[in-house]
This record gives structure tokens, sequence and C-alpha cells, in this order.
């Protein structure tokens, strides 16, 4: 059970708030929290998870779909044929080609993550050891559909694809479970650019923080590392917030700043007394 108790200072309907978060329904246009499904192409030119997700459903619809391996991924050459119309950071390209003679679905984590989530969201399916586009992957890829299609994968992305898939390493599932607190929190703090360092105890419930700290196996563990993992790459890749980096590292760090996007304005709105808090 998550600790609602009120944090210091907070105003007195932090925790009722908090509950109607953690209980809302996100496909809903009435509740607490609103996800818009009309921006346009243009409004999404940043998120590169958008991006890629729309590659591989492209490619999956030029080809008919492609085989997948006998472990269940995406093979070589389909992966071949993807890999320079991703959107990828340019250490991460040459990291790759120099590291791998051939480059296996698993060798490219974004496209591993966009076609995990993509199944998720029912955007593709394995059929007869093919992976296919169904019926609404079809319906949403043109360009107008955009905006359906982002929304669409970010409530797979953060309610049925399980984010310790892509950050193993140490294991906080309050984070998942309260990610819409979360959400609320960062569009409050997060506005102007603010310090990664001690971020994760003003967006944080109490007793997620908590569990994130007794998850921290290590003397050298930072709680900025397993938020940026959990919270802020997905956030970033999806184009929601920004950061102001001293460094080319491509995960957000304790010495960065984040601010949410405009593209966040856009697409998430909260409405603090609906659904009867008052």
């Amino acid at each position: 059970m998550i600790d609602l108790s009120p944090e210091p200072g907070a105003p007195h309907p932090f925790d009722a708030f908090a509950r109607r978060l953690l209980q809302a329904d996100w496909e809903s246009s009435v509740g607490p929290m609103r996800f818009s499904d009309s921006l346009t192409l243009s409004d999404l030119a940043d998120a590169a998870f958008l991006h890629n997700t729309r590659v591989l459903m492209a490619g999956l619809a030029a080809e008919q779909g492609t085989p997948a391996t006998a472990t269940g991924n995406l093979t070589r050459a389909f992966v071949g044929k993807l890999f320079d119309r991703l959107a990828l950071s340019a250490r991460s390209r040459e990291s790759i080609r120099a590291v791998c003679k051939v480059v296996n679905e698993l060798d490219l984590w974004p496209l591993h993550l966009a076609r995990v989530v993509a199944e998720c969201a029912g955007l593709l399916a394995r059929r007869n050891k093919r992976f296919q586009l169904t019926k609404a992957g079809r319906e949403l890829l043109p360009d107008e559909q955009a905006g359906a299609l982002h929304r669409r994968l970010f409530l797979a992305y953060f309610r049925r694809f399980d984010l310790r898939h892509d950050f193993n390493l140490r294991d906080v599932p309050l984070i998942q479970q309260s990610f819409a607190v979360i959400l609320w929190r960062l569009d409050t703090v997060a506005r102007d650019w603010t310090p990664v360092r001690g971020l994760a105890r003003h967006i944080l419930l109490r007793a997620v923080f908590e569990q994130l700290h007794a998850a921290m196996k290590s003397p050298y563990d930072k709680e900025e590392w397993i938020l940026d993992g959990y919270v802020l790459r997905p956030l970033f890749d999806l184009g929601l917030i920004e950061r102001k980096s001293p460094s080319e590292w491509p995960s957000v760090t304790e010495n960065d700043q984040i601010r949410t996007s405009a593209l966040w304005r856009k697409f998430i709105t909260f409405e603090l007394w609906s659904g009867g808090v008052q």
C-alpha cells in the first residue's frame, strides 16, 4: 500500500488528489489527468520514440510483415534496413557500428523498445512466426494520425509495458504504480529548469522514495541514476522533457537540469478539481 500522507508544507488536498491520480483511468477524457490525441507530426518532431516506432511500422507495412527469429526478435536483415532511419544519438550510432559486426535487434535497443511497446499497444503482433501490423497499426500509421499514435504509445509504455524490462538493474515497482503522481509532481516542479540532483524527493511519494533507497545495493548507487532509468529517460525519449547538460552523455545525469517541454504542455493536462476533490 502506497503511503499517501501529505508531504510537509503541501496544501491540504495533496493526498486526496494523489489518491485520485492513483485510481484514475488514464484513457478517460474527463478524469483528473488527460492526454491529448490531437497533436500533429510537427508538434511531435522531438519525440524520438514515436519516430522510431513509425519507422518500424512503416518498414513492416512496406514488406507486408517480416519473419521473427527463433528467439522472437526481428531479423538482422530487417534491422539493417531500418538502422539509418532511426533517431539515435551520434554517440550511440557510432558505438553500435564500432562494436557490432552485424546488428541484431537487442544491439539496437531503441528499436527493441519500440517493437516491444508497439506489441503492448496492439499495433503489431507475431502471427505464424512473422511480425505484422495489426488493424490498429495500419490505421494509426498515416501522418495525420501521429497524435493518436503518440497517445496510444504513451499509455502502453507506462500502463502495459513493464518499465523493468528497460531498467532491470534495480527493482522499484512502486515507481510505475505511482507514475500518475510522478507526472503531476513534474508538471508542478519542472516547468522551468530544475536540477536533477535531489529531484526524486520532490516527485516521489514517501513510500516510493523509501523503496528506491532500499533498492540501492551499492554505495556508489545514486537515486538520480535509478530515477533516470525509470522516469527521466523514457520521458526524454518521448519528447516530454528537455535537458540541459554539461556533457554529451546520452542519459540524464545528476549534473543535468530538466524541464517539461512544449510538447508536454500540449499533451498532458491535470484537472485538480476533477472527480470530486474539494
